[in-house]
């Protein structure tokens, strides 16, 4: 990556690679994620691309230097109910899920959609509205702290809504920092943490690192083997190894900086495959 770069160089990127994404070009993975955006904005909703998606999308052109897949997608929409998107998606709903939203499934792409009311971190909050502008504010890591219109109807750039900029500083540091420290799963997040700094050979940042030696001490090598199955649909590393990086973390020399995980292998930005059950999660602003 460029050491020029500045966060208004990234922001320029990435809007440029969201461009990119919704450009359809033959690419066969795509089209149902496609379609069914073109489905919802017939509806004259509005959409945003939030969180891992977009990271996919801007670390894969940094520091690939070509366009990425991204391993899933997240996508919140507002200005349509639950029971209206339940009724226009029949054909490829599945079921309702135990969130108070719905499960849906075109091609190989499973897609979890619920009324952004009760993402966890608002739900939490019970103040200040549930709207895109906020979202950057809900997710658990500064890599996910960011959202972009999927499409603008009166012909305006799309807009970025990436609240303190915490998720451009993190690419530019190259550094996975707590974005919010309450989380209902500790588990899932001590292992996305790791898996996803490993990936992107990403420090940990010191408020990650004191919460993954926290809540990481007690985790055994099969729990963490489990999340990660339920999670990502397998174990993308032993639990041996992941006990092994929670220890490095908890060792680190000093609780006020950064903490480097050792290499773990080749580099991993998106699945050069059809990911076997690749996940679109949609959450409904104003249902």
């Amino acid at each position: 990556m460029d050491a020029r770069l500045s966060v208004p160089d990234l922001k320029r990127k990435l809007l440029e690679e969201v461009r990119a994404l919704f450009h359809r070009n033959g690419s066969v993975w795509k089209e149902p994620i496609l379609d069914v955006l073109q489905d919802l904005r017939r509806s004259n909703v509005q959409a945003v691309l939030f969180g891992g998606t977009l990271r996919s999308l801007l670390v894969s052109r940094l520091f690939e230097g070509r366009p990425g897949r991204p391993r899933d997608v997240d996508v919140v929409i507002s200005g349509v109910s639950l029971s209206r998107l339940e009724e226009q998606f029949s054909d490829i709903l599945i079921r309702r899920t135990r969130f108070g939203g719905l499960q849906l499934k075109r091609g190989a792409w499973q897609f979890d959609v619920w009324p952004v009311s009760e993402t966890w971190a608002f739900r939490q909050d019970h103040s200040g509205p549930a709207d895109f502008a906020e979202l950057p504010s809900t997710t658990t890591f500064n890599l996910e702290a960011v959202a972009v219109e999927a499409w603008s109807n009166d012909g305006r750039p799309r807009a970025l809504f990436s609240g303190n900029d915490q998720f451009f500083e993190g690419i530019l540091s190259r550094t996975i920092e707590l974005n919010r420290v309450d989380s209902p799963f500790p588990e899932l997040t001590v292992v996305r943490a790791l898996v996803l700094a490993s990936d992107l050979r990403f420090k940990i940042g010191p408020r990650l690192a004191s919460y993954i030696s926290d809540a990481g001490r007690s985790l055994s090598e099969e729990v963490l083997e489990r999340v990660q199955a339920s999670h990502y649909g397998h174990a993308r590393m032993d639990g041996r190894t992941l006990k092994h990086l929670i220890a490095i973390v908890a060792q680190r020399p000093s609780h006020r900086e950064s903490c480097e995980l050792p290499v773990m292998g080749q580099l991993h930005l998106w699945q050069n495959r059809e990911p076997p059950y690749p996940r679109v999660n949609i959450q409904l602003l104003g249902s």
